[in-house]
């Protein structure tokens, strides 16, 4: 389920980096997506049904203790919405993963290649060139095609140039994930809009963190593995 995400710092920063905040491993982009939006450090939880940080933090080896599956958290930034997810099926690189209740998205190397459920839905993509920089950790240039469907429901597409750099090493240790990172940043552009991906990359091309774009309407989510 897509929950309200308006927790305090505290509890946030045990969420996605469990116990990695201040000096420790996994805090570089994990503290840009919880300072983004309205996730303020001192912001005061709103709603009495949250899960408290001792829960959360239950919730999440339960999670890992009791199923063998690959399992990851997002953040949709722009909704302050976030969900635990399963991996349900893979067909051939495209794997799909869903929350509770069965919205989901589609990644291939770990780059969003669709979602379902949210609305405004990302219908596909192809984005080989910039998968291939990113996962072999390389800078180049690229080009990606988002699909979406408009108001009369005829597919819609945008054409984007990318310019793919490398970054700083990052050390993960998150959930069952432990790796030394090379920060990838995607920066596209069109002419009627612009967006930064962010990839955290280990040294075997899979990447454990990021933040990607999924369109106008939805803006960003976060995406944190908690298992391979």
């Amino acid at each position: 389920m897509i929950r309200p995400l308006t927790l305090v710092f505290g509890t946030l920063c045990l969420v996605f980096a469990l116990a990695s905040c201040g000096n420790q491993p996994g805090r570089g982009l994990v503290m840009k997506s919880i300072t983004s939006g309205a996730l303020k450090k001192n912001q005061a939880p709103a709603n009495a049904d949250m899960p408290s940080q001792q829960e959360l933090e239950a919730n999440i080896s339960h999670a890992l203790a009791n199923s063998d599956k690959r399992l990851s958290i997002v953040v949709i930034e722009k909704r302050d919405s976030f969900s635990f997810l399963t991996e349900i099926s893979q067909n051939g690189p495209i794997r799909t993963w869903a929350s509770p209740d069965r919205r989901t998205l589609s990644t291939s190397s770990g780059l969003i290649v669709a979602t379902r459920g949210l609305g405004f839905d990302l219908m596909s993509a192809s984005l080989p060139g910039s998968k291939a920089l990113v996962t072999s950790r390389k800078a180049g240039q690229a080009q990606r095609v988002l699909r979406y469907l408009d108001g009369e429901n005829q597919k819609q597409e945008l054409r984007f140039s990318c310019r793919v750099s490398r970054g700083k090493p990052q050390k993960i240790a998150i959930g069952e994930i432990r790796a030394s990172t090379i920060t990838m940043t995607e920066s596209c552009r069109s002419s009627g809009a612009s967006f930064e991906n962010t990839y955290l990359v280990d040294g075997r091309g899979r990447i454990v963190q990021s933040r990607q774009w999924l369109g106008a309407e939805n803006s960003y989510i976060f995406w944190q593995k908690l298992r391979h």
